[in-house]
């Protein structure tokens, strides 16, 4: 079900909607919505369902709670199973270890039994006892993964890891889907991947940019900030009420605490989506280092209560927005 404008952290103005045709699919557990700059609403619509199938196509690659997806055949492997995998799932897998390194650990999409072993029966946050996090720890961390870019195919060095790609495979969608509409010359668009993710494909003319909406993940119908999407992604992560993060970077770190919001901006969707993960965990020196070090990424970070700090300040901006 989609969600409503209240209920989101990163969205587009009504502005956008008026200027370009709209369209929306349920996939990977949440909504995908276009808009499309174009003179005939016809073919817009026909480019849109071309990019909707290819997002249903991907879900069945690579969701972990379809039973014969690629990555869920990769969960119940053993060591020294070979497991053949889609292009689609290899490539994902391959951004996810990229990233993996380029974040230092702190985004890895083999954090769930790290995650599952600070909850209690009520998901409510609990300290778990070292032996616990010595376990857990041994089953995290993308080192468990080898790749083999020849035959396209993977195999798990631990028993027992379990791979998710929730954290990077919406925007692995969103580049797919911007690849059809260039296809179909549909590049004056804009891909939405659920409440967090934003992808330019090209501004139309006229435009300064696709304006973008930022909210307080405590409070959504608080804005943080307005901005026009000129050119890359946007993408947000949020600790909103009863939700956890937990960094996995050493066994010391645990539940974030220090941010209730990040976002970042990248030159494609895929980075990030990693990034608003790691940009939680990160603090304000690292996420400064990364920004000067990789050009055309930024960042906005919210404070742990979401309001104004001692300065007046709502968020932290890094690098240029």
């Amino acid at each position: 079900m989609r969600r409503s404008q209240s209920e989101q952290i990163l969205n587009c103005s009504e502005k956008t909607i008026s200027d370009s045709f709209h369209f929306s699919h349920e996939a990977m557990a949440t909504v995908y919505e276009l808009y499309i700059s174009c003179d005939d609403e016809n073919y817009a619509r026909q480019g849109a369902q071309a990019a909707f199938a290819e997002v249903d196509r991907l879900e069945l690659e690579m969701s972990r709670f379809i039973s014969n997806s690629d990555i869920s055949r990769l969960n119940i492997a053993v060591p020294g199973q070979v497991v053949d995998l889609g292009i689609d799932t290899f490539n994902c897998l391959l951004r996810a270890k990229e990233m993996f390194e380029k974040t230092q650990g702190a985004f890895d999409i083999s954090v769930g039994a790290l995650y599952e072993c600070w909850l209690d029966d009520n998901r409510e946050l609990r300290k778990p006892s070292m032996d616990e996090l010595d376990s857990a720890y041994g089953l995290t961390g993308l080192d468990l993964l080898k790749l083999d870019d020849n035959d396209f195919c993977a195999e798990v060095l631990v028993e027992g890891v379990k791979f998710d790609l929730g954290g990077i495979g919406k925007g692995y969608a969103a580049e797919k889907v911007a690849e059809i509409l260039k296809e179909w010359s549909l590049k004056e668009s804009l891909v939405l991947a659920g409440a967090s993710s934003v992808l330019c494909v090209s501004v139309p003319e006229g435009m300064k940019g696709w304006p973008v909406v930022l909210r307080n993940p405590l409070d959504s119908t608080d804005i943080l900030m307005r901005f026009d999407l000129k050119e890359g992604a946007i993408s947000g992560s949020g600790r909103k009420k009863g939700q956890h993060i937990i960094d996995p970077r050493s066994i010391e770190a645990g539940p974030v605490t220090f941010s209730s919001g990040a976002w970042a901006l990248a030159s494609d969707a895929i980075s990030a989506d990693a990034l608003s993960t790691a940009f939680m965990m990160f603090s304000d020196e690292e996420i400064n280092e990364y920004c000067l070090a990789n050009s055309g990424t930024a960042a906005i970070i919210s404070g742990s209560e979401g309001v104004s700090d001692s300065t007046g300040q709502r968020y932290k901006k890094f690098g240029q927005i």
